[in-house]
């Protein structure tokens, strides 16, 4: 812009920072013939000015005189300056809490957390089973349908079927019966006398054996009821909460 006042020089910077003002520089869209154009404008504007100034007008004539010629520049720029295309600004997110999928363990005891329901890894048959934590069972119950007892170079052992949660699919097995126990219910009078077989189990972080009474658990909501004997020493359950503690490892 040749032979301008600093008066103008300023302005137009204003004007132009004015549009830029959401904006980065990059986004400001206007082609040569527009600048050219803006150019000619302005210095017809600054002769104005100065043949003004020549006449020696008072402050408030000047004043007034060159608050319409910033109105014009600026009217002039709006009409000639594609208006600023802002970049879209990018969503902030709470990043992600990572979630952790290893089994809780209580800090102070270190025995390992477990919730109301929990998925117990049962070896064999090698699947695992939704089972409901019980601290008021004695003795961990497993569902077994199709119970068959039979001996085995003179030891007691037992044939049962266990359905697959997800397949349905009947897994036959076969264990040593390792004692029979007595079972009391609060709905009938006799105890009723019930294999217990030994399986590995892993809940959490415990991996071990232990014993199963078996029994029809058809009726129930759940095929394997986890009670004292695993329990004792081991976990703390906090009732609460469900499925906490995934088995860490196969057997």
């Amino acid at each position: 812009m040749k032979n301008s006042s600093p008066f103008f020089k300023t302005a137009t910077l204003l004007l132009l920072s004015a549009c830029l003002s959401a904006c980065s520089p990059e986004h400001l869209l206007i082609d040569k013939a527009n600048l050219n154009s803006l150019e000619s404008r302005l210095e017809q504007l600054d002769q104005q000015i100065l043949t003004l100034a020549e006449r020696q007008p008072t402050r408030e004539e000047l004043a007034e005189v060159q608050e319409s010629v910033v109105l014009q520049l600026s009217e002039e720029i709006r009409s000639r300056v594609e208006p600023p295309s802002c970049p879209p600004q990018p969503k902030l997110s709470c990043p992600a809490v990572p979630t952790s999928k290893q089994p809780v363990v209580d800090v102070q005891s270190g025995k390992q957390i477990v919730g109301a329901i929990e998925d117990v890894l049962l070896s064999p048959p090698g699947i695992q089973i939704p089972a409901r934590i019980d601290t008021g069972a004695t003795t961990a119950s497993l569902h077994a349908s199709n119970l068959q007892k039979f001996e085995r170079n003179g030891v007691d052992w037992v044939r049962f079927d266990l359905s697959h949660p997800e397949t349905k699919e009947d897994l036959q097995i076969e264990a040593k019966v390792v004692r029979y126990a007595r079972i009391i219910q609060s709905t009938t009078e006799d105890g009723e006398r019930r294999p217990v077989i030994e399986l590995h189990f892993t809940l959490g972080n415990v991996s071990q054996m232990a014993e199963f009474t078996l029994t029809n658990r058809a009726h129930l909501d759940f095929p394997l009821l986890i009670g004292r004997n695993i329990l004792k020493d081991l976990m703390v359950v906090d009732v609460a909460q469900t499925r906490i503690a995934p088995p860490k490892t196969t057997p």
